[in-house]
C-alpha cells in the first residue's frame, strides 16, 4: 500500500467512528495539486500527537472524506521533549527556523525579546501555518505550540523550576559534557543575531542557566538553534 509523501490535516472533531472528513483546503491540495482520487491511500494528522491512515471513499464538492485503516499514537514524533527560546530575529530567518525545528521534532517555540534583537514581535498566524506546513511535510502528528514573545527575564522569573541550556560562543563546555542518559526534557535558549549581552549573560548565571558551546565558529541564530536541537535529539539514541 503506497501512501502520499505529505500527510494532511484532519481536525479531530472530523474523525468519528472510523470514519475521516478533510476541510476545503485540505480537499484542494488533495485532488487538485497531487491529484488522489477514490480508492487512494492518504496520510492524516491531527496536530494533537495521532496520526492515521486511511482510504479516500467519496469526492464531493468541495469536501473529501474515507475509511480510517489503522491509527497510530505519537506518529513521526520523538521520545525526548524539546523546547527552544530563540531570541528574535530577522523575519527570513526566524521563519526557517520555525520550519526546521517542526520538522526536527520541536514540542514548544518561545521567542524572546532580547536587548539585541532586532525586532520585537512575529505574525503568530503566518508562524502557526509555518509550523502546520513543515509537521504535514514531515508526517508529523503534533503541531509544536508557539508562544507569544516575551522578555527573557519575565521568562526565566515564571519558569524558575525549567533545566535551562544556553547556546554560547564562550561557554567552557561542550554539550557532550552535558548529556545525560537519564533527562528527557530539555530547554535550550538561543541568543538573538547579536548574541547575549552582558547583562543577560548574568541574569542566566544567576538563575542557573548552564552554558554550552558548539565549537570554536561564530554561527547564526537558525543555525545554532538547529545544530542544537540535533544534538539534544541524540540524547534519545543513548537511552
Amino acid at each position: 500500500m503506497k501512501f502520499p509523501e505529505n500527510a494532511f490535516y484532519v481536525k479531530p472533531y472530523n474523525i468519528e467512528n472510523g470514519l475521516f472528513s478533510l476541510c476545503e483546503d485540505e480537499y484542494y491540495h488533495a485532488t487538485k495539486v497531487l491529484r488522489l482520487g477514490i480508492g487512494d491511500t492518504i496520510v492524516l494528522i491531527d496536530g494533537k500527537s495521532t496520526g492515521y491512515f486511511g482510504v479516500i471513499d467519496q469526492l464531493k464538492k468541495k469536501t473529501l472524506s474515507g475509511t480510517i485503516k489503522k491509527v497510530v499514537s505519537n506518529l513521526g514524533e520523538n521520545k525526548n521533549t524539546i523546547c527552544i527560546f530563540p531570541g528574535l530575529f530577522k523575519k527570513s530567518r526566524f521563519e526557517i527556523l520555525l520550519e526546521k525545528a517542526t520538522e526536527l521534532g520541536v514540542k514548544e517555540i518561545h521567542p524572546i525579546i532580547m536587548e539585541r534583537s532586532i525586532v520585537s514581535s512575529i505574525n503568530m498566524d503566518r508562524c502557526n501555518k509555518i509550523l502546520i506546513s513543515a509537521a504535514k511535510q514531515s508526517r508529523r502528528s503534533f503541531f509544536p505550540i508557539l508562544h507569544e514573545p516575551k522578555r527573557l527575564d519575565i521568562l526565566l522569573e515564571k519558569n524558575k523550576t525549567c533545566n535551562y541550556h544556553a547556546c554560547h560562543l564562550e561557554a567552557k563546555q561542550n554539550l557532550s559534557i552535558q548529556k545525560s542518559r537519564h533527562a528527557y526534557s530539555f530547554n535550550i535558549i538561543i541568543g538573538p543575531e547579536g548574541g547575549f549581552s552582558d547583562q543577560e549573560l548574568h541574569l542566566m548565571e544567576d538563575s542557573g542557566v548552564l552554558f554550552f558551546n558548539l565549537g570554536k565558529r561564530r554561527l547564526r541564530s537558525e543555525t545554532a538553534a538547529i545544530a542544537s536541537i540535533v544534538l539534544f535529539n541524540e540524547m534519545e539514541e543513548l537511552k
